[in-house]
């Protein structure tokens, strides 16, 4: 009894062991295979250039593919049975699908032919639920044939393959690893080129880092930097290249030992946005107005407003003020401090609008002051009425739409302000 429990506790832990394989920690290629399909989720995890992922089903499988470093991936294939009428893992809809790969990178291939001949598995990429390559697959593919197939379409060297019989379930992160290295490149030859870098997306000038990962012990580099203040360089590691223009931008490196070289280029690995404009805010009354953008967040003497992510913020207090507007990517500019007063909040009870809310008819009232003009603005500052005013005739006929208004009154001496709502 004591050793089928040991048994098990060993088997247990080779089984944990054998998950967390990695094949070679500077290769592109990762693999997934099973027989029962189900929903893939694969995060994205580790910033590996050029990365292509091969997924191989005998069932349907929803291939999920998702952030931080989804726009590395350079190819995701799926190779298998894609027309069969079974859905042991109740996939939503019943098909194969791949969501989530950069535009471009994805295909769906039905049974290619095998590159590698293996008695005991399969003539055509079908399915793949071992490691095994000695003993009949039973229909399914072994390891190497798998491997084989997608290092000839891909290039590049495994750096894991995970299989398995059972549905998919879950999310697998490419820093787990997997279970099988059968296929991997030998490491030796002419190096395999991979590059990394400090930063690949930014606002504004950035001088960043390049770091070489090539395998197979490279001994010369040249590196290629269009857009960039440092256009070339033949340092393995090269620093404080400097991107002064906003776009995106290409970087290539060339990797090579005695044996040969090697080339790759990463079509927009470098992207540079302009900050959004900075942004003019306009106090009319007790309420502050941004200029647009996609997103905003108000500040004050002590802070972020929590809840203030509004174009406009009505503000319960005098004192200083600002607002910080971001673009769709995530690049930010900040407004200049505005001091806001009493007097800005408080109307003026020598004027009063009525009814209010209106519903287009607004009738002015005033008493000790003599009003010459009225202006009117909406809820962004924007000037929407203009016009003069003339004693015994304070009607007017506005044709706005629902929503909150500032009245602004001039007098000889000063403006008055007061906030109206139409309501129709």
């Amino acid at each position: 009894m004591k050793k089928a429990i040991l048994f098990f506790i060993f088997a247990t832990i080779q089984i944990h062991v054998l998950s967390q394989t990695v094949c070679d920690p500077n290769a592109n290629v990762v693999l997934f295979s099973n027989y029962d399909g189900g929903v893939l989720n694969i995060n994205v995890d580790v910033n590996i250039p050029n990365l292509k992922i091969g997924v191989v089903s005998y069932e349907m499988v929803t291939i999920n593919l998702s952030v931080p470093f989804v726009n590395n991936i350079t190819e995701v294939r799926f190779a298998g049975y894609t027309t069969t009428t079974h859905n042991h893992c109740n996939n939503t809809p019943p098909v194969t699908s791949i969501v989530g790969a950069p535009p471009g990178t994805d295909t769906i291939i039905f049974m290619p032919q095998s590159p590698v001949s293996n008695a005991n598995g399969y003539h055509i990429i079908i399915c793949n639920t071992s490691c095994d390559t000695t003993t009949s697959q039973g229909g399914c593919n072994t390891a190497d044939q798998t491997g084989a197939y997608f290092l000839q379409e891909f290039g590049g060297t495994l750096r894991y393959h995970l299989t398995q019989y059972n549905c998919w379930s879950g999310s697998y992160n490419i820093s787990s690893g997997g279970n099988c290295c059968i296929g991997a490149a030998p490491s030796s030859g002419a190096p395999l080129t991979l590059f990394n870098s400090s930063d690949t997306s930014f606002c504004e000038k950035k001088c960043i880092d390049f770091f070489d990962l090539s395998t197979n012990s490279p001994i010369a580099w040249q590196w290629y930097f269009p857009g960039a203040d440092t256009l070339t360089s033949n340092l393995q590691n090269p620093t404080g290249i400097c991107y002064s223009n906003y776009g995106s931008f290409d970087v290539t490196l060339i990797a090579c030992n005695t044996i040969g070289c090697d080339t790759l280029t990463v079509t927009n690995f470098i992207q540079e946005f302009q900050s959004p404009s900075i942004p003019v805010v306009i106090s009319n009354f007790d309420t502050l107005f941004s200029t647009p953008a996609f997103s905003y967040q108000w500040y004050n003497s002590s802070g972020i407003i929590i809840g203030a992510t509004g174009q406009y913020y009505v503000y319960p207090a005098p004192g200083s003020y600002f607002v910080l507007v971001s673009d769709t990517n995530g690049c930010a500019s900040s407004s200049a401090v505005i001091y806001t007063s009493v007097e800005n909040i408080h109307s003026d009870n020598r004027l009063s609008i009525y009814p209010n809310p209106s519903n287009g008819d607004l009738f002015i009232n005033c008493s000790r002051i003599h009003i010459t003009a009225v202006k009117i603005y909406d809820q962004r500052g924007r000037a929407v009425y203009a016009g003069k005013f003339e004693e015994g005739k304070n009607h007017i006929r506005l044709d706005l739409d629902d929503g909150i208004y500032f009245l602004e009154a001039v007098s000889d001496k000063n403006i008055i302000r007061e906030k109206f709502i139409i309501i129709r």
